[in-house]
């Protein structure tokens, strides 16, 4: 979503699956335009993975500058499904999530625990 978005380069992006081996390499999807005899090199970053909703924890890791912006979208059928998205930022910028243009904050800490509580 950021104002670079058809000309930055982040890909391959890495998508693993934490404590697992299951790992995937996306790479972006085809320019968008041609000039004649040469493509255009602007690309929209999208990238598709396979995503299983059952709670586990999903690392990202991209090879070039990660957008400020993104949007990721998870379908599924079931209402419940849900899992957590880590991201390997090179920076330590404050980060939000948002949803529906509403910002969301973080979980409670837990003194039982000492770390925050559980994902809701």
């Amino acid at each position: 979503m950021d104002a670079d978005k058809v000309d930055r380069s982040m890909q391959p992006v890495y998508v693993s699956l934490n404590g697992t081996m299951q790992a995937n390499k996306l790479n972006s999807y085809m320019d968008n335009t041609w000039d004649g005899f040469y493509a255009g090199q602007i690309r929209l970053s999208r990238f598709t993975a396979l995503i299983d909703g059952n709670g586990g924890t999903y690392n990202i890791s991209f090879t070039g500058s990660p957008a400020k912006k993104m949007r990721f979208l998870f379908n599924s059928l079931n209402k419940t499904a849900g899992f957590t998205v880590r991201i390997a930022y090179p920076s330590a910028m404050s980060r939000s999530i948002s949803l529906n243009g509403k910002t969301i904050g973080p979980n409670a800490w837990d003194e039982k625990i000492g770390m925050y509580g559980p994902i809701k």
